[in-house]
């Protein structure tokens, strides 16, 4: 009989001892296809929470165990974070059934002397749950970041960073919207039919059963999100191509180059292809012969892009190829109508859905990072013909990547800014987009933390 708390504390601590964490529990619940969409749901609730919320539980633990986390053997420790998880952010389980499975894992991987340390700690955490008390935030402190890592669970230097460039409250908000569950978005086929669509959403609906959701997302009608869902793959349409997973802020990416029948589009850092792959979606509805060439550093990722072409049937709208976006490319010169430049940036925009990136960042590679963003501009500016559109973005909130990064292109090679007010979504109203940029700070308007500016070459 399979465990599921057993399963959700082996990825644990593989992820303590590690520090990777994104695709483990995919890695995992893939070796274990054959458990019920429910046991998967909860193996990876409960793994995906814990690892959010880790800063905070180990806060939780710390104030009542008598041996703090840090001093604590690696699975104990993950055994306390699962199962604190448990009694704090999920109602549906009962404290005292999350607390029993925790002694029975403590016995059962051999630490049969370390049950009463666990149960009592856990017990005594249960009891006192309504009572505790978190950090207060008040601006005024001195220790606010520190309060704000404890509340949101992000490193202080991070909230450090935050409050730099938002301030407290704005940084609270960004926080609490990183740790609410996302829906999956995915973009509709661009030649589907209202009425296409509209079937395929019945089909959705009745194979995944009624707590499935599908909604419209505000900003484009190829846009939607699903809630509750499990395993995408198997949900119909997906082999077929009529849809994929996609994030409306990479969505506008594609919609604000303004894309026409016959051009050119070249993406020099296009892994995983979202952009790329909607570009020659676009493309495809027209006769003429427009083009994507989608290029990246690795074969690992020009493989991952050419399955996707390959299952939205668009093979004969892209063309992929390894090619490492620091080297120019001669012959890639004055050859394309539209330029994305997707960059590698510090992603701080994503952290709702790649909590990784909170506890692996490095705050002082940022000059590294914004040295590879302009080495990757001095090779490729000239590969957008004159009168052309270069398409800047990241996935980061960071000034020096993203504003000043605009500023430098358009100081040193022959570019413009090109107002994006009136191509915007309605429900987006940014001042900014009539110099050409917008910054879409995460929950505002609902997407991940993105940043896109416009640029026309000049002659």
């Amino acid at each position: 009989m399979v465990n599921e708390r057993e399963i959700a504390l082996s990825i644990l601590v593989d992820a303590d001892k590690s520090q990777k964490y994104m695709n483990l529990t995919k890695d995992v619940l893939d070796r274990y296809d054959y458990l019920l969409p429910r046991q998967k749901s909860f193996i990876k609730r409960i793994v995906d929470g814990t690892i959010e919320r880790r800063i905070t539980l180990d806060y939780i633990i710390d104030s009542y165990a008598s041996v703090k986390v840090k001093k604590q053997k690696p699975l104990i420790r993950n055994i306390l974070r699962m199962t604190v998880y448990q009694i704090y952010y999920m109602n549906s389980v009962p404290d005292s059934a999350a607390i029993n499975e925790a002694v029975k894992l403590t016995a059962k991987k051999k630490f049969t002397n370390l049950k009463g340390f666990v149960n009592g700690t856990l017990r005594n955490i249960s009891r006192n749950k309504e009572e505790f008390d978190f950090p207060k935030i008040d601006e005024k402190d001195k220790n606010v970041t520190e309060n704000m890592s404890v509340v949101y669970s992000m490193p202080k230097d991070l909230c450090d960073e935050f409050v730099k460039n938002f301030g407290v409250k704005k940084s609270c908000e960004i926080f609490e919207f990183f740790l609410q569950a996302r829906p999956v978005t995915i973009r509709f086929d661009e030649k589907m039919t209202q009425s296409e669509t509209e079937n395929l959403i019945d089909e959705m609906k009745a194979y995944c059963g009624e707590d499935f959701e599908i909604k419209k997302h505000d900003f484009f009608d190829k846009a939607y999100e699903l809630f509750h869902t499990d395993n995408i793959r198997y949900i119909p349409g997906f082999d077929e191509g009529k849809w994929t997973v996609q994030d409306v802020s990479s969505m506008l990416v594609t919609y604000l180059s303004g894309i026409k029948k016959g051009d050119i589009v070249l993406d020099v850092c296009s892994a995983p292809g979202g952009k790329a792959l909607h570009a020659a979606s676009v493309l495809s509805k027209y006769d003429e012969k427009g083009l994507v060439y989608s290029r990246d550093v690795s074969d690992k990722k020009v493989m991952l892009i050419e399955e996707n072409a390959d299952r939205l049937g668009l093979s004969d709208r892209i063309i992929v190829s390894k090619m490492d976006a620091t080297v120019h490319d001669a012959k890639s010169e004055d050859m394309c109508d539209i330029l994305f430049c997707d960059l590698p940036c510090s992603g701080l925009g994503i952290i709702g859905r790649k909590v990784d990136i909170k506890y692996t960042h490095d705050l002082e590679s940022l000059d590294e990072i914004n040295k590879l963003q302009k080495k990757i501009i001095d090779s490729v500016w000239n590969y957008v013909k004159i009168g052309g559109t270069l398409m800047y973005s990241t996935c980061t909130l960071n000034k020096k990547e993203n504003e000043d990064m605009l500023t430098y292109i358009c100081e040193n090679y022959p570019f413009e800014r090109v107002s994006i007010e009136k191509d915007m979504p309605d429900k987006i109203k940014e001042e900014s987009a009539k110099d050409g940029y917008i910054t879409l700070i995460p929950g505002k308007y609902d997407t991940d933390g993105f940043f896109i500016g416009k640029l026309k070459r000049i002659g």
